[in-house]
């Protein structure tokens, strides 16, 4: 109490934090990913903003940096608070609609169309609202909502923003806009655009002449997906010199030829330092990658490498010396329909023979994940029976976590979940694809270690952008886990 009778606010303890202090703690409690579209998400933020006006303070800017929209209702609720509180807007960093389906609460698309809470007209007055944006992460659900004036806000009038996405766009109207929009012809394309990040993942209709007038402007680009788009070799080798390239994906698409994408890969300065290289196809409809075309890329890539997915390419037992090299710093590897034996692929965790190891010591496999999808010596028993020295399943494997496989095998496995959980494997599925999880050391005895270490790797890697599964077929724009339709293309499809 002040001596005129007055009373003197005292700061909790607490309150009386560094800024830093609270900038480290407060986004703790954000919540990306809500457990479904309606139920309320930050609870914990928002219990936060009422505790005292410093932890509103603190808490404002994490509780709107990051906006999620599942659906139509929240983007208009959040629209209308910024159009009222403009300064809320200013503090947005990230425009997200990877969850967001235009389905919902009992309505059809049309009705949502009638409702009018989300259209061009009030999405570009949201970007207008948010001009600090750094991500604007869109989805097939709404790319007829993204009209011409929209990808001219975004591409040249959000100074700070640093990726977008635009997975699954492939309406008419959206690939005629973006066509319009990103044209070498349009007055308004800058000679270099700033974003670091650019996923066009599953947008098949956009025509190659968008990427050709692109591509050669990308000159600060880390993050590339071009997953089943018309790119053609052409405008991959115009990527600019000064491009500093980690994460590539450049899986089926059908206009790009094996020779051109290795030459590029091995040769080109912007892929010199590569962290996750995508170059998965079905070989039912493209095989890109040649036995001839394999043999110049192994030696090519680099010990940066992480993730490396090539599946489809022909794989066969010359290529094992190569794979061992690459598997001492890969993470997460994918040969799927490789021509291998179980065997042969032993070898990528082979400690190596006398001489080899008196020359450079005991080989170690650095191998989180393998994919070996399509492979025709891999089935239910040969997983299961193999002898000791042959198992993918033994405990030398380690830290291998997770296999990948085909339906087939995996449904046989299931079959023989005793034999598997014995030995500390067992199955996990999502839509069309399934792994072979380690879950423990087994029952053999002496497993205390290596169940410790199973423990506490929980599959969070910073090159993985804040996700933590494998395998994922889909590169990450923001840091945030994959979820809604974006969960879907990196590891449902």
């Amino acid at each position: 109490m002040a001596s005129g009778g007055s009373q003197l606010w005292v700061a909790a303890p607490i309150e009386r934090l560094p800024v830093e202090i609270f900038d480290q703690i407060i986004p703790l409690l954000a919540v990306d990913t809500p457990t479904n579209g309606y139920t309320p998400r930050n609870k914990d933020l928002a219990s936060c903003l009422l505790v005292s006006r410093t932890f509103y303070n603190m808490t404002l800017s994490t509780l709107y940096a990051r906006v999620t929209f599942p659906h139509s209702t929240i983007f208009s609720k959040f629209l209308a608070h910024i159009n009222k509180y403009p300064e809320l807007g200013e503090l947005v960093r990230r425009l997200d609609f990877s969850q967001f389906t235009s389905i919902g609460l009992g309505r059809t698309r049309k009705m949502q169309l009638e409702i009018l809470n989300l259209t061009a007209t009030t999405l570009l007055n949201c970007l207008n609202l948010t001009p600090r944006v750094r991500e604007f992460l869109a989805a097939e659900s709404m790319d007829m909502d993204i009209d011409a004036k929209v990808l001219e806000k975004i591409f040249f009038d959000l100074p700070r923003l640093e990726a977008v996405d635009f997975c699954g766009s492939t309406t008419p109207s959206f690939m005629k806009d973006i066509t319009n929009v990103l044209s070498s012809n349009n007055p308004r394309m800058p000679d270099v655009l700033k974003l670091k990040r650019v996923g066009f993942h599953g947008c098949a209709t956009i025509p190659p002449s968008v990427y050709a007038s692109l591509l050669p402007r990308l000159a600060h680009i880390t993050h590339l997906d071009l997953t089943h788009t018309q790119v053609t070799d052409g405008t991959l080798h115009a990527l600019p010199k000064t491009a500093r390239l980690l994460h590539l994906s450049l899986s089926k698409c059908n206009k790009l030829h094996g020779p051109a994408v290795v030459d590029f890969i091995c040769n080109h300065p912007a892929v010199k330092n590569l962290v996750c290289l995508n170059l998965h196809y079905d070989i039912s409809r493209y095989r890109l990658l040649s036995t001839a075309d394999v043999d110049e890329l192994l030696p090519c890539l680099p010990n940066t490498l992480r993730a490396l997915n090539l599946s489809g390419a022909k794989i066969n037992s010359s290529h094992i010396p190569q794979l061992r090299r690459l598997s001492a710093f890969l993470e997460d590897l994918s040969i799927g329909h490789a021509d291998l034996s179980l065997a042969e692929i032993n070898c990528l965790f082979d400690r190596g023979d006398e001489e080899e190891q008196r020359e450079n010591g005991p080989h170690q496999s650095n191998l989180r994940y393998l994919d070996l999808n399509g492979i025709s010596s891999v089935t239910p028993l040969s997983i299961i029976l193999a002898g000791n020295n042959e198992s993918l399943l033994r405990r030398e494997t380690f830290p291998l976590q997770v296999l990948e496989l085909s339906e087939k095998v995996t449904d046989g496995l299931k079959e023989r979940s005793v034999s598997g959980n014995r030995l500390g494997w067992t199955v996990r599925t999502d839509n069309r694809r399934g792994w072979y999880v380690r879950t423990g050391p087994g029952i053999a005895p002496g497993g205390e270690s290596l169940s410790m270490a199973i423990k506490e790797d929980d599959g969070s890697r910073p090159w993985k952008m804040g996700g933590k599964w494998w395998g994922s077929r889909k590169i990450g724009m923001a840091e945030a886990e994959l979820a809604g339709i974006y969960g879907y293309y990196a590891f449902g499809k």
